[in-house]
């Protein structure tokens, strides 16, 4: 249970979220500051928002417990990390520059046409509505763990906090509550090695040192089978897909880029977050090492045979320290963190939402075109998102009881199914003039089927085990890619007047 001093630390900090939600909500006029905060934030803040959002609960909850169940090949993601930035910003930050769009999807429109921009759009708000759902799920679970809190009460507390403060401030409430929640993940990342190294004695070197020991460390670099879990170069390609696809075609991504008042801020943020990024995995990836350290001690087993016992709860060992060793406080600390991570991707998801809904379809859907255009209907729709993301959490609880994957897995197969497809549809049009919307859709449903394949394989096919899910990404991507550019030479090409400002060539110009 919490004592009083944990009590205050989670009331401030609920607080802080509902004062800034509230003080930002007098400035909500008009739709350009509600979805973008007046294209005007600054690229620091931008960088760290990103971040936030991305990493989410998930992440930031089962990075230890993936490194204490399988070692540090599943990080070897970092060494890709650097190039991810010079990547986005010479192919995807110019041509949004280039136009003074609120989505992302309005560039589908000027390149493909109409019909190529709602589907995405229905794709995101599917895609996201999962996403939002597993990072509600996975900060339920661990309060639960730590505290025994019921988890669908604490789903139920986390999604309507969060929606609150998010319908009624806006993007701008957004970018600086997910900047607060990044320094409190910070925090609670570094106080978990703290304690350890103060409680046991021993350090960086001495748990590196025990988990060789344990056979952790090694790496396999390389392995023609797909069924391997993880190899560094898997990892590497599968971060790598992963951000470039969801950097160019996710509303949660893009629109903070749009929040920016020019391309070269754009291009500063991308920069920032891939530091965060570093970071902050670095800070995890020490937390590992340390809950590795203080149960194979705590344990008195051979070193070997505590890391063959410690595989089948490694999800949980981060909320049992939390719970059980770390000091009135800091256990306040460490629960605001975990729910920090939930609730700052789960603001933009809501905000992402809801300016999809309102850019991309609402226009466009019979039934919805008739509805006012207004801030008002905005924080309705926002409210919505988020009360729907409540019911995605309360069906991921139940997915997981049912399946063996971890949380990690578990997100690798149900939430990377659309990425690479999205990924397509805009770096195709990004870097292939002949292609048109035939051609993309057929590359784009290609790239849906080859996920599938890859997620759900072993069930599909009775194969005797599944494929990793770490090629879920670069497969889809880089096939539906090269299946849009054949089609492209079989298809009719679009017309030149419409391509000519909307491929990188006439985007390299932007600064």
């Amino acid at each position: 249970m919490l004592n009083a001093l944990d009590t205050v630390i989670i009331i401030a900090y609920f607080a802080a979220l509902s004062w800034i939600g509230f003080h930002f909500s007098k400035r909500q006029h008009s739709r350009e500051e509600y979805f973008l905060a007046g294209r005007q934030m600054h690229w620091i803040l931008v960088g760290g928002s990103l971040l936030a959002t991305l990493v989410s609960s998930v992440t930031y909850l089962n990075t230890p417990g993936e490194m204490i169940r399988y070692g540090i090949g599943f990080f070897s993601s970092l060494l890709i990390v650097p190039l991810i930035a010079p990547v986005v910003n010479r192919f995807v930050v110019p041509v949004f520059a280039r136009m003074p769009i609120t989505s992302a999807y309005e560039y589908l429109e000027k390149r493909y046409g109409p019909g190529t921009r709602t589907l995405a759009a229905l794709v995101f708000m599917v895609h996201t509505l999962v996403w939002m759902g597993l990072i509600i799920y996975s900060a339920a679970f661990a309060v639960a763990e730590m505290w025994g809190w019921n988890i669908y009460l604490t789903i139920l507390i986390a999604g309507l906090a969060t929606t609150a403060y998010t319908s009624a401030g806006g993007f701008r409430t957004v970018i600086w509550t997910d900047n607060l929640q990044l320094w409190i993940l910070f925090a609670g990342a570094l106080a978990i090695p703290a304690v350890v190294w103060i409680s046991t004695g021993s350090g960086l070197v001495a748990w590196w040192n025990l988990f060789q020991q344990a056979g952790r460390a090694e790496v396999q670099f390389f392995s023609w089978d797909p069924t391997v879990r993880v190899t560094a170069v898997a990892s590497m390609l599968n971060y790598f897909f992963w951000s470039v696809c969801t950097q160019s075609s996710d509303q949660v991504a893009v629109q903070r880029y749009l929040s920016t008042p020019s391309a070269t801020f754009a291009r500063r943020s991308v920069w920032m977050y891939a530091f965060f990024k570093i970071t902050l995995t670095v800070c995890l990836l020490i937390c590992g090492l340390a809950l590795f350290a203080f149960y194979a001690g705590k344990s008195g087993l051979p070193v070997e045979a505590f890391a063959r016992q410690i595989v089948t709860r490694a999800d949980k060992i981060m909320p049992q320290f939390v719970a059980q060793e770390i000091p009135p406080g800091l256990s306040g600390l460490i629960l605001a963190a975990l729910m920090a991570a939930a609730m700052s991707s789960l603001s933009s998801g809501i905000n992402s939402i809801a300016s999809v809904y309102g850019v991309d379809l609402q226009p466009r859907l019979p039934g919805l075109r008739s509805w006012k255009h207004s801030v008002r209907t905005d924080k309705w729709v926002s409210f919505a998102a988020g009360a729907v993301s409540c019911v995605a959490a309360t069906g991921v609880a139940w997915l997981v009881t049912r399946t063996h994957w971890n949380l990690v897995e578990l997100t690798g197969r149900v939430n990377m199914i659309f990425v690479g497809a999205m990924g397509v549809l805009f770096f195709a049009g990004i870097l292939f003039r002949r292609t048109g919307a035939r051609a993309v859709l057929t590359g784009f449903f290609t790239a849906i089927a080859i996920s599938l394949l890859i997620a759900f394989g072993k069930e599909m096919l009775r194969l005797e085990r599944s494929f990793s899910f770490l090629w879920i990404i670069p497969a889809s991507f880089l096939t539906g890619l090269g299946v849009s550019y054949l089609s492209g030479w079989v298809f009719a090409p679009p017309a030149a007047e419409r391509v000519e400002r909307l491929t990188l060539r006439a985007s390299l110009h932007v600064h």
